[in-house]
Formats: C-alpha cells, sequence, structure tokens
C-alpha cells in the first residue's frame, strides 16, 4: 500500500536570533548556512512535511524595510500552488510588523503563513527555537488560511498580536482576540476564531507607503511635533492616546494640531497605550474633541497594526483620505472588531 504524502511547507528564513552560531574566539553570534543549522539540530521536521527552505535575506529584523516585506509576499503569492503552507523564520523585535504587512498584501489566503523565531539561538542548549519551529511546521499543515504568529505554546493572529517581553520564552501576547491555536500534548486549533475560507482567488496588493508617522502622547507634551507634519510629506499620523483615546484639550491641548492636520488632508490615527480593550473616542469629553477635530479612532486595534495598515491604504488609495479612514476601522484581515 502507497504511503500518504505529505504536505509540503516551505521555510523561508530571513535571519534574527533563531540561526545564529557562535563564532570563535569571542563566541560572539553570528548568522550562520540555516540548511545546515536545521539538518544539524531537527532532522525530525521531515517527518511532519517534504521541507523546502530558501533564505530569502539573513538581516537583524530591526533592519527590515518595506520592500523586504514585499519580496516575502510575492514569495510566497506566486508558490502558493506549489506548497500546502509556508513557515517564516523571523526576528522577534519586528515580527509583528511583518506579519501585519503580510496578513494586508495577501489578500483571500487560501494557506496558513506562520511566522515564529526565537529568544535564544538553536545552538543553545535552553532554547526555545526548537520547539517554536517544531510547531510552526505543524501548524502549517493545518487549514488555517491566515498569517499567524507561533511563539511558546500558542498560534496567534499576526496582525493582533504584540511582542511584550524580551526575556520571556511566551513573549507574544494577543491582547484583544483569542489564540488560533495552543500546543501541549495535542494540537487544538480554535475553528470559531479562525478567519473564514476565501470567497475569492487570491490577490497580491503589494503597495505600502513610508508617509506615516507616531508619537506617543504624554502629560505636558507640546503640539509642535505635530503641527510641523501639516507641511510636510506625511500623510498620515498616529497619536498614541491615554485609555480610551484622551489627550489634553485645555492646557498645550492638541485639537488645534490635529484639526489643522485633517484640513491639510492627513489622516490622524488615535489608537490606545493600554493593550487590552480598544479606543473610543465618544466616551470623554476630551475624546470626542478629538473626533470634532476630524480624527479617528483605531478601535480595539494595536498600534502596531494601525501603523501598518496606513501604510498599506496610503500604497493602495493615495489621495483619498476620507477611503482611507473609512477603511481604517473596517476590518480587511481580521486585525480590527467589528464597531
Amino acid at each position: 500500500m502507497k504511503a500518504a504524502s505529505k504536505p509540503a511547507i516551505l521555510i523561508l528564513h530571513t535571519g534574527g536570533t533563531f540561526g545564529m552560531m557562535p563564532v570563535a574566539p569571542t563566541d560572539t553570534l553570528a548568522p550562520s548556512d540555516i540548511q545546515e543549522v536545521l539538518q544539524r539540530f531537527l532532522p525530525e521536521l521531515e517527518k511532519i512535511a517534504d521541507l523546502s527552505v530558501e533564505v530569502v535575506f539573513n538581516l537583524d529584523s530591526a533592519d527590515l524595510q518595506i520592500h523586504h516585506w514585499q519580496c516575502l509576499a510575492e514569495q510566497i503569492f506566486h508558490q502558493l500552488d506549489r506548497y500546502d503552507g509556508f513557515v517564516i523564520i523571523h526576528g522577534t523585535d519586528a515580527m509583528v510588523y511583518t506579519a501585519a504587512a503580510l496578513s494586508f498584501m495577501l489578500q483571500n489566503l487560501p494557506k496558513p503563513v506562520v511566522l515564529t523565531g526565537s529568544q535564544r539561538p538553536i545552538a543553545e542548549i535552553r532554547s526555545d527555537a526548537r520547539s517554536n519551529l517544531i510547531n510552526a511546521v505543524e501548524l502549517a499543515t493545518h487549514p488555517i488560511p491566515e498569517v499567524g504568529i507561533f511563539f511558546g505554546t500558542s498560534l496567534f493572529r499576526g496582525n493582533r498580536t504584540i511582542k511584550y517581553s524580551t526575556v520571556e520564552f511566551n513573549a507574544f501576547v494577543s491582547p484583544n482576540y483569542p489564540v488560533l491555536a495552543s500546543v501541549g500534548l495535542d494540537v487544538k486549533v480554535s475553528h470559531s476564531a479562525l478567519l473564514p475560507q476565501p470567497a475569492g482567488p487570491p490577490r497580491l496588493c503589494p503597495a505600502m507607503s513610508q508617509a506615516v508617522q507616531v508619537v506617543r502622547y504624554f502629560p505636558g507634551m507640546p503640539a509642535e511635533p505635530l503641527l510641523r507634519w501639516v507641511d510636510h510629506p506625511v500623510e498620515a499620523v498616529v497619536i498614541e492616546a491615554l485609555g480610551l483615546g484622551n489627550v489634553a484639550v485645555r492646557e498645550n491641548s492638541l485639537i488645534p494640531a490635529v484639526r489643522a492636520l485633517t484640513e491639510a488632508g492627513k489622516v490622524v490615527a488615535i489608537s490606545s497605550q493600554c493593550l487590552h480593550g480598544g479606543v473610543d473616542l465618544s466616551r470623554y469629553a476630551n475624546g470626542r474633541a478629538l473626533l470634532e477635530a476630524g480624527a479617528v479612532g483605531v478601535g480595539d486595534m494595536t498600534t502596531e497594526t494601525t501603523i501598518v495598515k496606513l501604510m498599506h491604504l496610503l500604497g493602495c488609495h493615495a489621495g483619498d483620505p476620507q477611503r482611507i479612514r473609512q477603511q481604517l476601522v473596517t476590518p480587511l484581515a481580521g486585525e480590527i472588531s467589528p464597531a
């Protein structure tokens, strides 16, 4: 009897801590040959799937730019018919930004794309790299049609995730959305949390814009930094506000600056410094003042995803701020809860 064929999984390596190896004489960590690393430390992966490995680039994730996201999206899109799933080995620091970007670029995604990495290199004794990659490959064989992040014991929706710890092996959380799957003795997929199967053919939408700025509000913050962007090529500004979306409206009021930005055709988005919950500009007078000045509250979307979504929308709908404001609060890939 012919054995059933294993799923075909493509591993895309982009760099990060995962595959670094110590270099003598100082034992400084440096990038290494990822295929040799996988064969040496994870030969059992072949029991899960037929693997192919491609090194897309080998960078600290802090060095990633828009063109790197576009390269990844194109690699996946043009090989959707060849593989049953995709795993991206990625540095942890910028992982949530890449996951968000791919979730918007790869529309009607029919197959899983799982990002993973590690807090410690795979060559170290107490490394999380082995278990993270094994479980990421396993989950990439399941019918999970979205971009996820696997870390620790959980698969998260990528555009709902934040990195909250530099030292914990469970370094990521999804504060406003349930996990897509959890791994213990068994793999438990939460099918009710998954995006529905796509209704149309997959589409690649790689357009992105860098014309986004972000400011974290703090008591006593002056409005001048915002006013500088009125006559600047920047097209969208994210203000990470307090609580439900509050900033000062008395002394050092930001309201005139927000109004000036919106009248200049800029999109002003209000996110929250709080990890759990979201923005509601109608709740308090200070938030309502922002709303009346033309700002848009982003609900329970993370600040990281708000930034990337604006980059995507500006790339797709340049010169149409009203459409961008509408799309910003409309779920495109499960990144925000419906109002």
